[in-house]
């Protein structure tokens, strides 16, 4: 018995702060690759930095 790759893409979120997409590879049952990207930057997200350290 053989198993096949799967990917799961997801081309749009919402919810989330900005806009996003979410790219899951499953090999074998297993999870190899998980990846959130936000493509466009959070609104006001500048103002929430403001006046804090980079850590």
């Amino acid at each position: 018995m053989t198993h096949r790759g799967r990917q799961l893409q997801v081309g749009s979120l919402a919810r989330v702060e900005g806009e996003g997409a979410l790219r899951i590879t499953v090999q074998d049952g297993t999870v190899e690759c998980a990846e959130l990207n936000i493509y466009e930057p959070p609104r006001f997200f500048e103002a929430f930095l403001r006046g804090r350290g980079y850590t």
